[in-house]
């Protein structure tokens, strides 16, 4: 009975601390994953509590390029961005964190997991 409670607590705190459950500081590079060849984004994250701010870059399919300001909050596993871009747009991205490595989202409605780099 003791190795099992003992077994079931080890196993709780490796799947908080570790890449299982949703990262607690999402400071950092992070990158979309399109599918498509010519189209970026690139985020450049910084968290302060559960404020997020940043800049990235980003590169349209024959289209545009150019930077972005980042702001937003971040409550586990919960991701809330607006992304103001250089050209006077705004963008909203919605997404959950998977873990330390993988954010599952949309953006403006379109899916676009973000990957750290």
């Amino acid at each position: 009975m003791r190795r099992t409670y003992l077994f079931s607590i080890l196993a709780l705190t490796f799947a908080c601390t570790g890449n299982l459950g949703p990262a607690n500081n999402l400071s950092g590079t992070w990158s979309a994953n399109y599918s498509f060849p010519g189209s970026s984004l690139v985020l450049t994250l910084s968290q302060q509590g559960p404020s997020i701010t940043g800049t990235g870059t980003y590169q349209i399919e024959a289209g545009r390029a150019g930077t972005l300001q980042v702001v937003g909050s971040y409550r586990a596993p919960s991701l809330n961005l607006t992304l103001h871009y250089d050209s006077q747009s705004d963008a909203v991205y919605v997404g959950t964190v998977q873990d330390a490595s993988h954010i599952t989202g949309a953006l403006n409605g379109y899916a676009v997991p973000l990957v750290r780099q």
